[in-house]
């Protein structure tokens, strides 16, 4: 029986010619591969479903992002040091106050003629606390039990305070009568089904 003999092609030796472009290929390959992750935007955290992954990957920027802020304040810290008195001068934080748009129509309190007119008002005493308050408590017209009780409880709470009935009065008689008793305040008790609500 014939013996058949096989022959097998070895594979063939690179040259160092092609040895040099398969590695520049390696690398080209390696740096457009950089490239593309450089051009790939960050994944967009409100498109993830998943509430778990989302949530882990909020955490985790806000993590990275407030790395990144220590390090950068870490860097301005140490430049500064390192450049002295020539260091730039620091940032002014934008608000509502420094980035607000001046309005003519303000007034300048430390304007000559507003101050000689809050000097010179009326009320000007009042406001100043220059006279001692006196205040009238009344009622709306016909109060039940539970309203008076609570006008002598509020006499009571506030110094310096009488409290009067109307009596079926109007408020436009009982102002001047009080006006010419000396008194500088006025508080009505309202009720509501029998029961104080509100007063003014």
């Amino acid at each position: 029986m014939a013996l058949q003999r096989t022959c097998t092609k070895m594979p063939k030796m690179a040259t160092s010619s092609e040895a040099i472009e398969a590695g520049k290929f390696v690398k080209s390959s390696s740096e457009n591969k950089q490239n593309v992750a450089a051009t790939i935007p960050p994944p967009n955290i409100s498109q993830i479903k998943n509430k778990q992954r989302r949530s882990e990957a909020f955490i985790k920027l806000k993590r990275e992002k407030r790395k990144s802020r220590i390090e950068e304040r870490k860097r301005k810290r140490k430049e500064a040091e390192l450049l002295g008195d020539q260091a730039p001068p620091k940032q002014i934080p934008r608000t509502i106050e420094n980035t607000r748009e001046p309005d003519a129509t303000l007034v300048d309190p430390e304007d000559e003629e507003v101050q000689y007119d809050e000097t010179h008002d009326d009320l000007s005493n009042y406001f100043n606390r220059e006279t001692t308050p006196k205040i009238l408590i009344t009622t709306s017209d016909r109060p039940r039990a539970r309203t008076n009780k609570f006008v002598k409880e509020l006499k009571m709470v506030i110094p310096n305070s009488e409290a009067r009935y109307r009596r079926g009065l109007d408020l436009k008689k009982i102002i001047p009568q009080a006006i010419a008793k000396g008194f500088t305040d006025l508080i009505v008790v309202h009720e509501d089904k029998g029961e104080p609500s509100i007063f003014y």
